[in-house]
């Protein structure tokens, strides 16, 4: 490496370190258990790991706009709840599913530069205080413990990493100045009763399942810059050296995102919980006002239907995005700007932001395996945007009588050949499932198994064989014979 290079890379190297060190300086140094104190308390006989109520995640990091990198500084504290002693840990590495063009999920229109490499790699890796042997396989990172850490043992992990963002417009990709930042940074996979939830590279879908943790960031970036991300930022300090920092902290979220924006408005909705936020592009802001009343009554239907939102704000973002009408994070959802033009809002776009503001409770509160049951969080997000829509503005849902023999939803994505197909089981069978349901049980009482899904598994992961517990107890008769039409092993 040139010198004046490997100076300018230690230069980021420190940057990126005085930042983290700055998150334990202006956020607080206590324990673990003192930071977790407000946090749900998880049953001990569910054998939860990560436990969400016991994670923390202190990340520094510095974003390098010139060579679109982002330098990471992560301390992940956490403790082994999952009742058996831990010879490995499983990361998600998201942006190496950019790495080959043969493998990116993303479609070739969103290369608007022709294919652009993105990558993570680590230049440090410690678990209590041990430095580790690490092994990538595909968008999963496996981590080789030097000894086994017991049930009940604090873990600390530190992580120095570098992650290139690609040309490409896209869930993770930059363009025009603007960078769409999700699943940005490694974040420890869920190990469950059945062995750890990995994530693998997929053509279409949403290949996670995460656990809920808390997060407390600092963000360096050139002035000029408008930083969105999950959570509340507490403080922004400007520096001499044309930087500025911003510190957040987020709790109990399924995953932290993060948008950088250049010449974007911003539009707040409401003084009160939750304050809702729109960001669009400073020359194509006229929907605005609309979407945030939308967003805001979609938002107060679901709260009233099923269960209370539970963060203080709630953010859209309009980007420049491909492969995606929409994307959900915790506590903020991307929009494609194409939603802009006010005659494609009308036809689409009020669909698309019911279905993502659908998936802060299904996948947001309530988890899944979104690579092993697909059609948990896609299909229940369907039908609730079409429950809206239907409410408020008379809007007729989807006969579904392609679907009155049931179809198989018992597909994990893997087992999927094309996007066309995806869409046909996830999403419209996944829809069809419900009303189907409504049919058999009443409206009112889907209502209450949707409470009680919720109530019984907020902030944790669920599968569709506690869901269909969750009905089989609300419905107080055998199910068989509905379940069989759309579960075929």
């Amino acid at each position: 490496m040139p010198l004046r290079k490997r100076k300018l890379f230690f230069i980021i190297v420190i940057a990126v370190f005085l930042a983290g060190c700055l998150i334990y300086i202006r956020m607080g140094s206590q324990s673990l258990i003192e930071t977790m104190a407000t946090g749900t308390k998880d049953n001990e006989n569910e054998l939860v790991f990560p436990a969400p109520s016991q994670t923390l995640y202190k990340m520094g990091l510095y974003l390098d706009t010139s060579r679109r990198t982002m330098y990471g500084n992560t301390v992940l504290l956490t403790r082994n709840t999952s009742g058996q002693a831990l010879s490995e840990l499983w990361f998600t590495v998201y942006p190496n599913a950019f790495k080959e063009p043969r493998f990116s999920p993303a479609p070739s229109e969103a290369y608007y530069a022709g294919f652009n490499e993105g990558h993570l790699d680590f230049q440090e890796f410690k678990v209590n205080g041990q430095k580790v042997e690490y092994f990538p396989d595909g968008v999963s990172l496996q981590v080789v413990l030097p000894r086994d850490i017991v049930p009940g043992e604090d873990i600390k992990i530190e992580m120095q990493w570098q992650a290139q963002v690609p040309k490409l417009a896209y869930r993770y990709g930059n363009k025009g100045g603007i960078y769409m930042l999700g699943n940005f940074y490694p974040t420890l996979n869920v190990l469950g009763r059945d062995g750890w939830h990995n994530s693998y590279n997929s053509a279409f879908g949403d290949p996670f399942c995460f656990h809920c943790a808390d997060y407390q960031v600092s963000l360096s970036l050139p002035e000029g810059f408008l930083m969105v991300s999950t959570g509340i930022k507490r403080e922004t300090i400007a520096e001499d050296n044309g930087r500025e920092v911003h510190f957040i902290e987020a709790h109990n979220v399924r995953d932290f995102c993060l948008a950088v924006l250049y010449d974007y408005n911003e539009s707040i909705y409401g003084q009160n919980r939750p304050q809702i936020i729109c960001y669009s592009p400073a020359k194509q802001s006229e929907l605005s006002g609309q979407i945030l009343k939308q967003s805001a009554q979609i938002l107060n239907y679901y709260a009233c239907s099923w269960g209370s939102y539970p963060y203080p704000d709630f953010k859209i973002v309009f980007v420049p995005m491909r492969g995606f009408h929409g994307m959900e994070y915790s506590g903020l959802i991307f929009l494609s700007e194409e939603f802009l033009q006010p005659r494609t809002y009308k036809d689409h776009g009020e669909f698309i932001l019911a279905h993502e503001i659908a998936h802060q409770w299904w996948y947001g509160m309530v988890g899944n395996d979104q690579l092993k049951e697909p059609w948990l969080d896609e299909g229940l997000a369907n039908w609730s945007a079409y429950k809206y829509l239907k409410e408020y503005q008379g809007i007729e849902p989807p006969c579904g009588n392609e679907f009155q023999n049931g179809i198989n939803l018992a597909q994990e994505m893997r087992d999927i050949v094309s996007r066309q197909e995806y869409y046909r089981m996830a999403y419209s069978g996944g829809e069809a499932f419900w009303f189907a349901l409504e049919k058999e049980m009443g409206e009112d009482t889907v209502n209450k198994v949707l409470r009680r899904y919720l109530a019984d598994f907020r902030f944790k992961v669920a599968s569709t064989e506690d869901l269909l517990l969750v009905i089989k107890k609300e419905a107080r008769r055998d199910m068989s014979d509905y379940f069989h039409k759309w579960f075929q092993d």
